[in-house]
This record gives C-alpha cells, structure tokens and sequence, in this order.
C-alpha cells in the first residue's frame, strides 16, 4: 500500500529505517529537519508499506509549476520487486493532478562520474531504472547544493524529468511554461547565480536556442561543472 505520511513519529520512523540507510550524509538532510518539513507540508511524503513495515518512500518538494524528487528509497530487501516503480508512479501522479504543477523533476547521480557503493547503490542500475519509467533528461550542467552548512555541493548530477504535462517526446526544446518551472526549482534549491558555476547552470537555461530536453540514455552529452 502506498500512502501520504504526516504524523511525526510515522515520519522519524520512515527516514530511520528506509532514507538514513540509502543516501550519503551530503545528501541528506537530518531527521528533525525532515520531520518539521513534512509534518509542516513544505515536502510531500509517500510511504509504501505492508503491514507495520516501511518498504520505501518518495519525497517530493514544490517549487512553482515543478515538484523536484528530493529522495526516493527502497528497503535493501525489497529492491528490484518493483516497490520503486510504483512509489515512482504514485508521485508523479499525485503532484501532476495540482493545479499549475508542468513537471516532476528528479536528481540522478551520473554512471560515469559516481561509482558504485556497497551500501547506497550502483548508479548505472539506478539510470536504467528511471530510463524504465520512461525519464527524459534535461541538457542542463546541475549539482545539488549544500543540504546543511558546511557540507559541499554534489556536483554533476543530472537534473531528469520524471513526467511532464507535455506530452512531447525527446528530442525536443522545453516550452516556455516548463522553462519557468525549471527556473523556479533553480532558483528554490541554488538560489541567485552569484558565483560561476551557478551562472553557468542559469546561462544554459536561458540560451536563445532553449534549453533541450533529452533521452536518458545520452546523459553523456549533458556538460560537467567541472569539465570544458
């Protein structure tokens, strides 16, 4: 069954035994944080579970006409059982029913620039599983910025849609509605571009020519931060 959560113990439960154990402390926000964000309903929590047991959860964040995916987990035991496609499913269908939302935007870590981890994953599975519930990719140089004072920004991540109002498959150049979204979520999570590499991101997105969305498969064409 996969359910909104709200109550504080459900929520301090949730991140203990499915988020803390599946993303890096750079990655992740504490659990006091997570809780008042989600008992205060700036993040949107859905929780798959069977009986009294989590199986994993999806948390989503509004900013403007885009919901941004900030975490989505899977128990260790369950992955693979298609838990994360149906949380998956259950959030895009969920935040695209409110009014004014165009996308769901998720973070994905690069196959070629993140290896693989024996607690939090493979990145080249975790590519091939949002290439499987049919995510494109934005052409857009990204990183996550600091998630708590004094940790670094996650650089060359990719910035993926989950689903879209627009129909419109791949290749294609974002509409003027989904390049608002996508500036509302930049400005939401990076705020003003006030140093290079932040201008950089805000300059691909306001090329003249627009800014491209992609197949996933070709996240190797989408420009590092740290690269030419």
């Amino acid at each position: 069954m996969i359910h909104p959560v709200t109550d504080a113990g459900a929520l301090a439960r949730l991140y203990t035994e499915i988020l803390e154990p599946s993303f890096p402390p750079s990655e992740l926000v504490t659990r006091d944080d997570f809780v008042e964000g989600a008992a205060s309903g700036v993040l949107d929590v859905l929780a798959a579970s069977e009986g009294d047991a989590y199986l994993g959860a999806v948390v989503g964040e509004r900013y403007g006409g885009a919901f941004l995916v900030d975490w989505l987990a899977v128990g260790g035991a369950r992955r693979g059982g298609g838990t994360g496609a149906a949380l998956v499913a259950a959030g895009v269908a969920r935040w695209l029913a409110r009014p004014g939302v165009l996308v769901v935007l998720a973070e994905i870590e690069r196959p070629d620039m993140f290896a693989t981890h024996a607690q939090y994953g493979d990145p080249a599975r975790r590519l091939a599983f949002y290439e499987r519930q049919g995510a494109t990719l934005l052409d857009l140089p990204y990183y996550q910025p600091p998630i708590d004072e004094g940790l670094p920004r996650v650089r060359n991540l990719l910035l993926a849609v989950l689903a879209a109002r627009n129909p419109a498959p791949p290749p294609r150049v974002l509409d003027p509605g989904e390049i608002a979204a996508v500036r509302a979520v930049l400005l939401g999570t990076m705020g003003t571009p006030d140093d290079a590499e932040t201008a950089r991101v805000y300059d691909t997105l306001d090329d003249p020519a627009g800014l491209r969305l992609l197949p996933l498969a070709d996240y190797a064409r989408v420009p590092l931060l740290d690269g030419p």
